[in-house]
């Protein structure tokens, strides 16, 4: 069988395109055995992903799909992330300042950092509460009920 590579895969989201291929109706092979991938520190390692060659097409498609939809998803997060990101590193450095002021500043390092630190998580996590619903998850809870 003519087999033809549509996705290379690091080992976190291989069984996840795996499944999403055999959900779709394709038949997904990887050509490489991925529990003998190596480990290196500080690189990927990906794994090729393979369809026979007649699916190519509509597998890259519902590949390139989920791609996409997980980009988006990056990139909100990142956009909710940026504000109090942001905010924290303003409280820091106004505290920055006054420590400053005050001659403790270099002492005060390491708690500076757990300030911008808690400020962030806390913030981090207001917003991420405050979202605004997607079309999905509202479709979700009707068909929960």
């Amino acid at each position: 069988m003519d087999m033809v590579v549509v996705y290379k895969a690091n080992s976190e989201s291989l069984q996840t395109v795996l499944g999403i291929l055999r959900k779709e109706g394709f038949n997904p092979v990887t050509l490489e055995n991925p529990s003998s991938a190596p480990v290196r520190s500080g690189a990927t390692y990906l794994i090729s992903v393979t369809v026979p060659r007649e699916e190519a097409l509509g597998a890259k498609s519902v590949l390139s799909k989920w791609d996409e939809a997980r980009q988006s998803e990056i990139e909100q997060t990142t956009r909710k992330l940026a504000g109090p990101l942001l905010f924290s590193a303003m409280v820091v450095a106004v505290l920055a300042v006054v420590f400053l002021f005050m001659g403790i500043l270099l002492d005060a390092a390491a708690l500076l950092f757990v300030i911008w630190l808690v400020v962030f998580a806390l913030l981090a996590k207001v917003a991420n509460n405050t979202r605004p619903e997607s079309k999905n998850s509202k479709s979700r809870i009707r068909l929960r009920r």
